[in-house]
């Protein structure tokens, strides 16, 4: 369960003035940097990044971006931490319920953040709308 959200870094770019009537929806990219744990308690690192171009072509030009960094803390049971942990190690990967409440924790929260970021440069809000359901390869 996730107990905590931190967003510890956030910054801002418009590469420029200009190029922001042509901006696009932004791409998304969240990362899960690192994971560590110390009893029932969990910290996953993550970056989430948006980026503005000026078309959806491979030769579109970068508008600007946002990165937003940060850890988010589950309190889980020691079995729990121990198998995600592991399958963090062998695989760097989470579970998909563990994955899918983090992502779409995440999406929400730096989805809020990023919009007043975006207001303040120019940029379209980042806001992601739909929840994102994670189904695992076979």
């Amino acid at each position: 369960m996730i107990t905590g959200f931190t967003i510890s870094t956030v910054e801002g770019k418009i590469e420029s003035v200009d190029s922001l009537t042509q901006q696009r929806f932004p791409k998304l990219n969240i990362s899960l940097d690192n994971v560590s744990a110390e009893g029932t308690k969990m910290k996953i690192a993550y970056t989430f990044i948006a980026e503005y171009m000026d078309g959806d072509a491979k030769d579109s030009k970068k508008v600007g971006n946002l990165k937003l960094g940060g850890v988010v803390e589950l309190t889980e049971s020691k079995e729990n931490i121990a198998s995600i942990q592991k399958r963090w190690s062998e695989k760097r990967t989470l579970p998909v319920d563990v994955a899918e409440e983090i992502i779409n924790g995440l999406n929400f929260r730096c989805s809020a953040t990023g919009t007043l970021v975006a207001y303040a440069l120019g940029l379209i809000p980042p806001l992601v709308i739909s929840t994102t359901k994670i189904t695992e390869q076979k």
